[in-house]
């Protein structure tokens, strides 16, 4: 990568960071919330219901204002530059991810769930380590992951994981995964309640609570169109395997992320907060894997297009119809 093309790079993260940073609070779905957290950050149910990280954050910019907007735009700086930096780790071109990355994760995250895009972008990080069997590295990015979002503890187990290049019964285990659990959702198995996990039970239980009171929605839609596409390409990065992996050796243990993400987000279904929450953090890596189908096309102008096509559907599915930004207030 040429000096000229990383101070582009550089460059793109900077106006990503100062643009979700200065965004008007109220133009996404949580910015009103974080704001009145960081005005009332030593009220009792802040304290226990948000990460001490940032709440630990709001007592330090407190001492100098009382603007929301100073903490909305340091999480903007560490979720877009922790983010740049795992691509920058993990593939070989720049570009072509940063257009995924835009159009999905940089709304979900950095725009919206800031706390999650913080802890996700270390987790993004991590991956590089874990393939290397840098245990140390990987569980220190991993707690300061949890300190800014309590989810990111269903980590820990990806330890038992292997990145050795998969084997024929590996491929049929993952390809095993959509069918299976599909099949759980239509048998009606609900294993949420299972998980022993002190955190997770409690969250699963208040989770259970709204759901009953008709406060959270009965189900979400396992058969929206971005996650059929997630589908179809997780089955094609596993058929091309031989021809992805020349460019990407992450490529086995990344795939069993991606796995992991679409089997919890139809088996977790019953519990919408739940399952979207959860399938994201691992679903982290489509903005490498999805940009690995540029790998297997041919000529490379076609490549880019279909990759490039991609990251602006589901920009316009992210604004358009999944109401992240409310763009009236541009």
């Amino acid at each position: 990568m040429g000096d000229k093309k990383m101070r582009v790079y550089v460059f793109i993260g900077l106006l990503l960071a100062i643009t979700c940073g200065l965004r008007p609070i109220g133009i996404d779905n949580d910015s009103e919330n974080y704001e009145q957290t960081f005005l009332h950050y030593d009220d009792e149910i802040y304290e226990i219901a948000v990460e001490y990280s940032y709440l630990l954050l709001a007592r330090f910019l407190n001492n100098f204002t009382d603007n929301a907007q100073s903490i909305l735009i340091v999480y903007a700086f560490m979720g877009v530059g922790l983010k740049l930096y795992g691509i920058k780790l993990l593939s070989p071109t720049l570009f072509l991810p940063l257009v995924i990355y835009f159009g999905n994760y940089y709304l979900l995250h950095e725009m919206t769930q800031i706390r999650s895009g913080v802890a996700c972008g270390m987790f993004l990080i991590s991956i590089k380590y874990l393939t290397e069997g840098n245990t140390k590295r990987v569980l220190l990015l991993w707690l300061c992951a949890v300190l800014f979002h309590y989810s990111t503890i269903v980590l820990f187990p990806l330890l038992l994981l292997s990145n050795k290049t998969l084997s024929k019964r590996w491929k049929i285990v993952l390809l095993s995964i959509i069918p299976i659990s599909y099949g759980m959702y239509f048998a009606n198995i609900n294993i949420i309640t299972s998980i022993p996990l002190p955190y997770i039970e409690d969250k699963i239980e208040l989770y259970q609570n709204l759901k009953d009171k008709g406060i959270l929605g009965d189900e979400i839609n396992v058969f929206n169109l971005v996650f059929v596409v997630k589908n179809i390409i997780f089955v094609y990065l596993l058929v091309m395997y031989d021809t992805v992996y020349k460019y990407n050796k992450n490529l086995p243990i990344m795939l069993k992320m991606m796995g992991i993400s679409i089997a919890l987000y139809v088996i977790l279904s019953p519990l919408p907060v739940f399952a979207f929450r959860l399938s994201e953090i691992f679903g982290i890596v489509d903005i490498i894997l999805f940009t690995n189908i540029y790998y297997t096309i041919k000529p490379n102008l076609l490549a880019r297009s279909i990759v490039i096509a991609i990251g602006c559907i589901l920009f316009a599915i992210n604004i358009f119809y999944n109401d992240l930004l409310d763009i009236s207030q541009l």
